[in-house]
This record gives C-alpha cells, sequence and structure tokens, in this order.
C-alpha cells in the first residue's frame, strides 16, 4: 500500500552563525594550547596544528580574522605573531601561563588593524591583576605590534584579583563587554570605538570568593553568565545584560563530591546547556610522585540546562556525562559548536587527546560525549583552551514546523525517497539577498529552498549564504550549511487485521482490550529493528501524536487504527491500517494442576509451608497444545484477564505461586490473533501444618542402680486430619509399629515424624518434624564418692565421682532450696551432721546424702548453762564408725576416765570429784565399717567461770 502521509511536507529552520564586521566565525577558527598544542577549524573538519610556539600550564588566547587566517596568540605574557614570531613589545605583559584565563582577545570596533589584549596574572606571581594591551596588526610589515599598554584596571585591588575574564558582543552597535571578577565583585569593561571604558559598570556577585581559579564564561546569546570558585567549591549562574552590562540573579549549582571542585565551564551555542568540568583539586606539598599519580585525581563532566525558570529545577536537571581518573581542564565551545575538553593527568602531565561533547544542545546523554576524541599527535594539552569572544559561537535553533524536531547546522540530516521538504531560515531583518548551493552548485536564489519527490540524486551538502546591512550599517553575512543524506523508507505492502476475544466483563458488548504491539513482528516483517507507532486517527497520525498505552487500547469491532513503520537508522517511515475485530468468547475449562506447598525451612529437621507451590507451567502449556495438535497455534498463559487480553506479563516456565486461576490464550502464531480463551485452577496441596520443638525433650528415668521402671515421654503430632498418616523414626530408622499421632518415647536419640496427606486428586504431599530425646535422672551419691577433710582449719566436702547419673546436675548443702551451685565442693564447714543436695537441671529430682565432719573441741565449761558443759567428738556418725573409744588423762599421764563418744562424754568429775581448770590430754581410737582405725591423740582446756 502506498503510504498516505508519503509525501508530508517537512520545514526545518537552518541555523546561521555570525560574527564581527562579516560576523562569520573565522575568528576562532585557530587554537594554539597546551605544550604547543593547536587545531585548526578551516575545512569544517577538525585537523591539528604542530608549529604553535606557546607552552602553558593553562590560560592562552589565539585571534584569526574572517576568513579564518591567524592573526597572532599568547599566553598572556607573550605575544606570538602569525609567523610564529615573537612580536616587537610582545614580551613580559602581565598575565601568567599559570592563570586560568590569562588572556582575551577583542578587535577595536570600527578599525581594521588595532585589536587589545585583556590579561588577568596569577596571585601567586608578581604579575597580579587586570590590565590591557593595544596591538597594531598593520605594524611590522603586517605581522603586528604591541604599541601600548600596560593599562591597569584593577583599581587597587590587583592582589585580590581572579583569574577570569570573558567577553560578548554588546546589543549597542560596534561594542563588546569584558567582564572579569574581583573578591565578590563583576567588572564589566564596556569597548567601543572609542576605545576600553575608563571606569567599568560594577555588579554585586553576592558571593565573598576565596579562590581566583575557575573560568568565566558567558553564554553565546549574551543572557547568561557561569563562574566556578574552585577551593570554594561554588558554581553559580547568573543572568548577564548584554546592553547594560550588569550581572543578576544568583544561582548556587552544586556538584558531587570528591568532583565538587568547579574549574572549566561552557555553555553550549543556543545557551541552554551548561557544562562543568569539576576535579576534587588533591595536592600534597610533600609528595610530587603522588601529585602525578592519576588515581589521586578525579573528574566529573556535569551537565545542567539552564533554561529552566527556577534554581531548583537547573540543580534537579543535573546529569554526570563522564567520570573518571583525570585532573582539572578547560571546556571550550568551537566554530563547530561541539564542545571541547582537556583531558590532563595532573598539573604537570598533559595529555595527546581532547574529549568531545558532539551535540552540546541536546539533553543528558544525547549531548554525546566522546572521550579521546582528538589525537593532538606528539603534542599535549594541558588544563587550558583559548577562549573567545562568547558571541562567535552564537546560533540559532533549527525546528520543524510542528517544532518537535531540533537539527543544528553543520549536521547531517537524513530524507526520504518520495517525500518533499521545505527549509526555511529564520527571518533576517533588513533586504537580505540569499543563495543557496547544492554541492557548490549555486541552485537557488529566493528565501525558501524546497525539494520535491526527493531522490538520491538530492543527497550532498547544502549551503546558505544570506548578506544584509543591519542598524548599525555593518555588513552581516549568515552562514547555514548541512549535509543531506537519502534512504529509501519502508515498505508497507498490505492493510492488516487484528481478531482479538472478547473475554472482559462484558464478552458480548463487541468492545475489549488490544495490545497493539502483539502486531509489530507482523508489520516490521525481516526488518525487527523498524519502530512502529499507532494512531488513533490520520489527524493524529498527521500530527505525530500515537497512541500513548498502545499495550492497554480499548476498540470496539470494525474500528481501525493506523500505524507508521519507521526505519530508526534514517528516520524515512511508511505507513498503514490495522483493522480490529473483537469476537464473543466464553471461557473454556482445562485440567487443573496440583502441586504440593514448597517447603521453605532451611533446618532439615523440620518442614514449613510458604504457602505457595512450584507449577511447572510448560508442561501444561504443551498438553493444551496436544489438544490443538497443530503448529500454527501459540499458547499463552496469564495471571489476570487483562494480562490475557493485552498479552502482557506471561507466565513462563516453572513459577512459585499461591492456588490460583490461571488464564489460556490460543493464538495465531503468525498473526497473533486471538482463536480462543480458556483457563484452568492451579491448586497448591498445603503441607501438614506441624510444629517445630526446638530444644531438647527430657525423659526421666529411675536411677540405674537397683531396679529400675521403664518410664516414656510422649511425643505429640496431631493434626486433626483424618487424611493424615504417620511413621516416626529414631535416628533415621523406622519404628515397627509407630504410625500414630502420639509416639511414647522410651529410649534417647532424635525422633523424626513423617505426616503424609492425600488429596481427593490422588496427590499425596508430605512433611516432617523432630524430636531430640534426653535421658535423665536423680543423682546417686555414696561415700566412695566423698573426699572429706576435718579437723582442720578449713573443713571441706569434695564429691570426687563426675558421674552420678544420666542427669547434669548442681549442688547444695543442708539447704534444699539452695543455693546451687554447679562445683560439687564446699569449704569452711563447722564439725557436725550435713546434708549434701543433688538436683538434676533438667527436673528429674533431688538427691541427698548425709555426711559429718569430726571435730575435737579446744575446750569445754562444765557450768550447767547449756553451752559446753561437756567434752565429746563432735559430728561422729555410728553408720560410719563401728566402735570408738575416747582416753582422757591428766598433764601426768593420769588415765582419768574413758568413755563411748558415740553415747557418753565428759562432764570434769573424777571419782565424784570436780577437776580444777587445766590442760587435759585425750587419746581417740575409731573403728570405721571396714575395719580402718583411725587415732587421733591431742588436748582440751577445762574452764570454770
Amino acid at each position: 500500500m502506498e503510504s498516505i502521509f508519503k509525501m508530508k511536507l517537512l520545514q526545518l529552520f537552518i541555523l546561521f552563525c555570525f560574527s564581527t564586521y562579516c560576523y562569520a566565525q573565522g575568528e576562532a577558527n585557530n587554537w594554539y594550547f597546551g605544550e604547543r598544542a593547536g587545531l585548526n577549524f578551516n575545512s569544517g573538519a577538525v585537523t591539528r596544528l604542530v608549529d604553535g610556539q606557546l607552552n602553558t600550564f593553562e590560560g592562552c588566547s589565539t585571534f584569526s580574522d574572517k576568513d579564518g587566517n591567524l592573526l597572532f596568540y599568547s599566553d598572556g605574557t607573550t605575544v606570538w605573531d602569525r609567523n610564529h614570531q615573537i612580536m616587537p613589545g610582545g614580551s613580559g605583559l602581565r598575565g601568567d601561563s599559570s592563570s586560568t584565563q590569562s588572556a582575551m582577545i577583542i578587535p577595536k570596533p570600527g578599525s581594521s588593524s588595532e585589536y587589545y589584549i585583556f590579561t588577568v596574572g596569577a596571585r601567586s606571581s608578581d604579575n597580579s591583576g587586570f590590565h590591557y594591551y593595544t596591538i597594531d596588526i598593520s605594524a611590522n610589515g603586517g605581522n603586528g605590534a604591541v604599541v601600548a599598554g600596560p593599562i591597569d584596571l584593577n583599581e587597587n585591588q590587583a592582589e585580590f584579583w581572579s583569574e577570569k575574564v570573558a567577553a560578548v558582543r554588546s546589543t549597542e552597535c560596534d561594542a563588546y563587554w569584558v567582564v572579569s571578577f574581583v573578591q565578590n565583585q563583576f567588572v564589566a569593561y564596556e569597548v567601543t570605538s572609542a576605545g576600553v571604558a575608563s571606569s567599568p559598570v560594577k555588579s554585586d556577585a553576592d558571593f565573598i570568593a576565596q579562590d581566583v581559579r575557575g573560568y568565566l564564561k558567558i553564554s553565546p546569546d549574551g543572557s547568561k553568565l557561569a563562574v566556578a570558585h574552585t577551593a570554594d567549591s561554588r558554581l553559580m549562574l547568573y543572568d548577564f545584560n548584554a546592553t547594560t552590562g550588569r550581572v543578576t540573579n544568583k544561582r548556587d549549582l552544586p556538584l558531587n563530591a570528591p568532583a565538587d571542585k568547579p574549574y572549566g565551564v561552557e555553555f553550549s551555542s543556543n545557551g541552554e546547556m551548561l557544562y562543568v568540568h569539576g576535579y576534587n583539586d588533591f595536592f600534597d606539598n610533600q609528595d610530587q610522585a603522588a601529585n602525578d599519580l592519576a588515581e589521586n585525581h578525579t573528574s566529573k563532566l556535569y551537565q545542567f540546562d539552564a533554561s529552566l525558570p527556577s534554581q531548583s529545577e537547573i540543580i534537579a536537571s543535573k546529569v554526570i556525562l563522564d567520570d573518571r581518573y583525570l585532573y582539572r581542564g578547560a571546556l571550550q565551545l568551537g566554530p563547530d559548536h561541539k564542545i571541547y575538553r582537556t583531558l590532563a593527568r595532573s598539573y604537570f602531565i598533559g595529555n595527546n587527546f581532547l574529549g568531545v561533547i558532539e551535540s552540546p544542545n541536546e539533553k543528558g546523554t544525547a549531548a554525546n560525549y566522546v572521550h579521546n576524541a582528538v589525537d593532538l599527535g606528539t603534542r599535549k594539552a594541558t588544563q587550558g583552551l583559548p577562549p573567545f569572544i562568547a558571541s562567535i559561537f552564537s546560533e540559532l535553533e533549527i525546528r520543524s514546523s510542528d517544532n518537535t524536531e531540533r537539527i543544528i547546522t553543520n549536521q547531517t540530516i537524513n530524507l526520504c525517497v518520495g517525500s518533499s521538504y521545505t527549509f526555511i531560515p529564520e527571518e533576517v531583518k533588513g533586504t537580505p539577498t540569499y543563495s543557496w548551493t547544492h554541492n557548490d552548485v549555486e541552485i537557488f536564489t529566493g528565501e525558501n529552498l524546497s525539494l520535491n519527490n526527493v531522490n538520491f540524486n538530492d543527497s550532498g551538502r547544502y549551503e546558505l549564504t544570506i548578506e544584509v546591512v543591519d542598524e548599525c550599517n555593518d555588513v552581516i553575512i549568515y552562514e547555514g550549511r548541512f549535509l543531506a543524506k537519502v534512504f529509501q523508507p519502508p515498505s508497507v505492502a498490505q492493510n492488516f487485521i487484528f481478531e482479538q476475544c472478547d473475554i472482559d466483563v462484558n464478552p458480548t458488548d463487541g468492545v475489549t482490550l488490544f495490545n497493539l504491539t502483539d502486531k509489530d513482528d507482523e508489520i516490521k516483517g525481516a526488518d525487527k529493528d523498524f519502530k512502529v507507532e499507532y494512531f488513533d486517527s490520520l489527524t493524529d497520525l498527521d500530527n505525530n501524536n500515537p497512541i500513548s498505552n498502545p499495550t492497554n487500547h480499548s476498540a470496539s469491532s470494525s474500528s481501525t487504527v493506523y500505524f507508521k513503520l519507521t526505519n530508526p537508522a534514517t528516520g524515512c517511515y511508511d505507513t498503514g491500517e490495522l483493522n480490529l475485530l473483537v469476537y464473543p468468547t466464553s471461557l473454556d475449562s482445562y485440567d487443573a494442576m496440583f502441586v504440593c506447598e514448597n517447603n521453605i525451612s532451611t533446618n532439615p529437621l523440620y518442614s514449613s509451608g510458604s504457602g505457595t507451590g512450584s507449577f511447572d507451567l510448560e508442561r501444561q502449556r504443551q498438553n493444551i497444545l496436544d489438544l490443538f495438535n497443530s503448529s500454527d497455534i501459540e499458547v499463552g498463559l496469564y495471571a489476570t484477564i487483562e494480562d490475557a487480553q493485552t498479552s502482557l506479563n506471561p507466565l513462563e516456565g516453572v513459577i512459585d505461586m499461591a492456588s490460583q486461576t490461571v488464564f489460556v490464550k490460543i493464538t495465531n502464531a503468525n498473526s497473533s490473533d486471538c482463536i480462543s480463551v480458556g483457563k484452568f485452577d492451579a491448586v497448591v496441596n498445603e503441607l501438614p501444618d506441624l510444629f517445630y520443638f526446638e530444644g531438647t525433650q527430657i525423659l526421666c528415668v529411675d536411677n540405674p542402680i537397683g531396679n529400675p521402671q521403664p518410664h516414656t515421654i510422649a511425643l505429640d503430632v496431631t493434626t486433626n486430619n483424618t487424611a493424615d498418616s504417620f511413621q516416626w523414626f529414631l535416628n533415621g530408622s523406622p519404628i515397627s509399629g509407630a504410625t500414630q499421632a502420639i509416639w511414647n518415647a522410651n529410649d534417647e536419640g532424635i525422633y523424626t515424624v513423617e505426616v503424609s496427606r492425600n488429596f481427593p486428586d490422588g496427590s499425596t504431599c508430605m512433611a516432617h518434624t523432630s524430636f531430640e530425646v534426653q535421658m535423665s535422672n536423680p543423682a546417686v551419691l555414696t561415700y566412695d564418692d566423698l573426699e572429706i577433710v576435718d579437723d582442720s582449719e578449713n573443713n571441706s566436702i569434695t564429691i570426687t565421682n563426675p558421674n552420678l547419673g544420666l542427669g547434669d546436675y548442681e549442688f547444695a548443702l543442708n539447704d534444699i532450696n539452695g543455693p546451687y551451685q554447679d562445683t560439687p565442693y564446699f569449704e569452711g564447714i563447722l564439725p557436725g551432721h550435713h546434708t549434701i543436695f543433688i538436683r538434676d537441671k533438667f527436673n528429674c529430682g533431688i538427691s541427698f546424702f548425709e555426711v559429718s565432719l569430726l571435730g575435737f573441741p579446744k575446750f569445754f565449761t562444765p557450768n550447767n548453762d547449756g553451752y559446753n558443759d561437756t567434752w565429746t567428738i563432735l559430728g561422729l556418725d555410728p553408720n560410719f564408725y563401728a566402735t570408738s573409744k575416747v582416753h582422757i588423762f591428766d598433764r601426768y599421764g593420769k588415765l582419768l576416765v574413758s568413755i563411748d563418744p558415740l553415747n557418753e562424754s565428759w562432764n570434769g568429775v573424777y571419782n565424784g570429784e570436780i577437776l580444777p581448770s587445766t590442760d587435759y590430754w585425750f587419746s581417740v581410737e575409731l573403728v570405721d565399717n571396714l575395719g580402718t582405725v583411725r587415732t587421733r591423740k591431742g588436748h582440751f582446756s577445762l574452764i570454770r567461770r
């Protein structure tokens, strides 16, 4: 089918440049910078220059005539002529090669031979401050000489002056503004045919700068000014008035640390985009090697949309175009309207390449920054590039008639075979004359150039020259050029039909949703890189107003949408129609899918259901395909009816999901037309809900001494579901007959129960959980387990046997309620009878054992007061000692009495006579139940009071 819009008229505005006098931009066609590096733009392509003598770390300036012939260049201290010789008077200027912008060259209005060179020094040198010199290019045989200067412009502020200078054409006839900065003030000197103004226009910067470094730039249209204060980490955007020279409306634009120190700044040729080269300002005054190491320096290339109305919007527009290890560098707009960037490695080490922003007027990454784009050969760029009068680069925009497309002069545009185009230059005041050329042959002398029914012979270079005398009686030459390439557009050979099943809430109304993009592949055919756009009407197509959401387009049967098939590489397109048909459809039912619930537990001892199951939808898709037995259909599976209508978010592969209905769409494999729709239930059979008992279950048993009785502990996983069956395991081995929900465990180990649940669909899902059972019992203690120290300064009891039973035990003395301790050792015990309590930490019981500690009193006081009235052995246990005998003697060895200490004590009487207070001696013989004899001799005091 022939395109219904193939002959659409496309009107493009052509962008033009202008310069002083003839206002071409040849004045900026030669650049000298860095370590004897240079560029030339005269041919339209960038070529490198190797004849320059300038060698500078930073500032430089170059100027050529309107035809691009070099006049002279400078680093701010020396001026070289067009033959690369130092001009007479061209040495010792008060700029500095270490100044950011050491020089700016301005032609004197009204003169064909005089130029001014403005210099700014460096604060660190003796040449600080702002000065200018006069150059007469007609002197020295036409090679030029510095004939006047320096003229001091500092107003006694030289020591505070910045390293910044910029210039732009005034809106007044034959005048320029030269702008610099000092402390907190902008100073703008007007340059006219009368010379440099004796006093500047001053504007408060609303900021006191602590650092002099960083670039100052004015937009080519003279409406904006940007200034970088490097060490202050402040980038500021202002408005500039090219009529009054005033600077107003400060806006801070923050950068991203660590590359937040602005240095190079530049505007795009249309004045809308602002670019900034920020870096981290690394410097080590003790280690030059560290300063030269690239990895210590980091820089970013930023873009801001300076055309936006508010500061917040401009800040929000920030885009980082490049981020890498680099030192600081300049940004400079070129005659080709590209922006060039220096790529120094450090202050002292430059680079043999420049980076280039290819399309600076475009937003974001469309600006197309290319790193290492320009090869300087053996010469190197350092940190600076030559600044020019910003107006040299002023340009107007190229727009299509509908104002949706913007193209820049010097670019390549694509034309399409069979189409017609009209190129309309922007209106020029006065009485202009026009000359259009095609491949250097004049083809038209009118204003608007039309190309009708374009063919391949129309490709090539188009140039327009407009000449007019302006209100200042200056001859203005506007030049526009572009390169045209001609391409064959795509061809749409037929109309297309899209058949859709009506499966929404009202399946009989003939209205449903279409995913128009389902037709993309059929419309594209073999050219899958082509682009398809859809339109509701011919008017929308004519106005390039596509359907905003083609994946969810509601339409009725027998309606039509229109499409545009575009080759993105060329922009050429053809159009066609897509007829939409809607058919009432009922939902077919397919066999359900059943899966077990997924176990999400990472603990192998138990199962935990996730609420979802893993469905192999590819298997179900194949089952449905097998029902149709045709290779010409496709089966789409979807979670919602809306997704099925629009073929969006298809379900594929193995998917984890909860129980739900899955919708099936059967389509024609070749056309994507709907054949039928259906559904099936995806059912998740839930795992039995089991608890996991963290910790250990304790089985208390009798102490093994004696006749232990069997004990059990009930392990319960009752599920209250008659469809569940059970099997218990001990340490991984099945327990015979253990098939109930409760198992009475009588041994220790890991008990696991598997619970199987049978579902009506015939499937079985199994879960499991485990119990760790540990046996314990009360402790058993005998005398053999004890070590007793008595009759000492520190009586003690130690339980020496660590194996008192199956449990984990703790110990207390004389009080069943404790306190209990883990250590089986007691000390500082008084002689006498004591009870040891042993408690099982697993609560299987408390055991106790009675012990005696012997003690031999040092004295006794037989005064019948109830305290120490007799003397005997303390703590003597008849259950331990079978026999015992104590003999008491006076100091002369006379036996006074013999007593059985188990039943008797001595009251201090001998043969009825009360014996006096003095020391008496004793001899003890104790025989335990094993026949072991223990003897003890000593003395004690009888005290009467």
